[in-house]
């Protein structure tokens, strides 16, 4: 599978050195090398937990590699027991890992489409004004470059990682197998961390995969920063409609967002940005970031994306173990709320596993929902 027909985001990022062979057995198999899957993995191995990582492509190659990276507090849906703390669990991560990934929290502006008095940004969007509604906690981080330090923490504890590996089934019972890359690799458990592409491998009820888009700008100077007021970069989305969001990068280039299609996985992949709908979205994106403000009129700009976004009923995401097959665990559906909360997932993964930790009720998968 190669998803260079979704466009390059401009992260920095790297591969890992392949190893020889495929193991026989395992504790925890991951399938997906994304946020989740690499959080899951570090927080394994370093218990002691043999751990396997599964990547069909490149380890964040998918969602992780390909968000803005905007770092919110909590879920799409708002606040809920066992995900309130999840920008300061992150924090405490990077920190202790020494992960050079940008992190920077600033908060986040809620903006909306109107004129609150002594919040107006300089913006006219589609001849709207433009004002910060809320500055809520979070702020950005280089999410390829977060996905690939926590992958290559998990594989110094001791987890093994394995690109272009994408695993065809799974094996459900009491011993489950992974069927990947033409072997059966036997496990204790198995964590599913495939967000929008979980229904390849499990059909969850209610749940939807799309495309979302984005292009970059080339980088600005501070003082075009300051004139668009984003001189102290603090990120954005919309808290009503058209949707937008957006931060500044470490070089001055910002980031754009909006717009969605949806598919199936299979449909996702087959998706290219220069197709006539993808292409749409992308070029009524540019065109309305050029009319937010005179600074934006003629920038360049240099690359334009999409990454794949997964949705559940409610906006409710899935942490569960499958209700007929306890020793299979998903996580997926942040609904696009997901950078924080992903890295989080990994570590409630690990918890359910090594401690038998209880994982949140409102995450539940109907008890239907694993029939294949």
């Amino acid at each position: 599978m190669s998803l260079r027909s979704w466009g390059e985001p401009p992260w920095r990022r790297s591969s890992f050195d392949a190893i020889a062979s495929l193991p026989d057995a395992c504790d925890v198999a991951i399938i997906g090398g994304g946020l989740t899957g690499a959080s899951a993995a570090w927080h394994l191995a370093s218990r002691g937990v043999k751990a396997v990582l599964f990547e069909a492509d490149r380890i964040a190659s998918g969602a992780s590699g390909r968000t803005g990276g905007l770092v919110l507090e909590g879920l799409a849906y708002g606040p809920r027991p066992g995900a309130d703390d999840c920008v300061p669990q992150l924090r405490r991560l990077v920190d202790e890992l020494a992960l050079d990934c940008g992190l920077y929290l600033p908060g986040c502006w809620e903006i909306v489409h109107e004129t609150l008095d002594g919040r107006l940004l300089p913006w006219r969007d589609a001849g709207s004004a433009i004002s910060i509604l809320n500055t809520v906690p979070g702020g950005i981080v280089e999410p390829a470059a977060l996905t690939l330090g926590l992958a290559a923490a998990a594989r110094r504890a001791g987890a093994k990682l394995f690109e272009h590996a994408p695993v065809k089934r799974i094996n459900r019972g009491r011993s489950p197998i992974v069927e990947v890359a033409g072997r059966r690799v036997s496990c204790a458990q198995v964590v599913v961390a495939l967000n929008g592409w979980t229904a390849a491998l499990i059909p969850i009820p209610e749940m939807v995969s799309a495309l979302t888009y984005a292009l970059v700008t080339a980088p600005l100077e501070q003082t075009t920063l300051k004139a668009l007021g984003l001189a102290e970069r603090i990120p954005f989305y919309t808290a009503d409609t058209p949707y937008l969001w957006g931060r500044v990068c470490d070089d001055g280039a910002i980031v754009f967002g909006a717009g969605l299609t949806y598919g199936s996985p299979a449909e996702m992949e087959a998706t290219a940005i220069t197709q006539t709908e993808p292409q749409a979205i992308l070029d009524g994106l540019e065109k309305r970031i050029r009319g937010l403000h005179p600074a934006l009129a003629r920038v360049p700009i240099t690359s334009r994306w999409a990454g794949p976004i997964a949705f559940r009923k409610g906006a409710i995401p899935v942490l569960a173990r499958l209700p007929e097959a306890p020793n299979v665990l998903v996580a997926a559906a942040y609904a696009g709320h997901g950078v924080a909360f992903s890295v989080h997932a990994g570590r409630l993964m690990a918890a359910a596993i090594i401690d038998n930790a209880t994982l949140p009720p409102w995450g539940a998968i109907a008890r239907d929902a694993n029939q294949s």
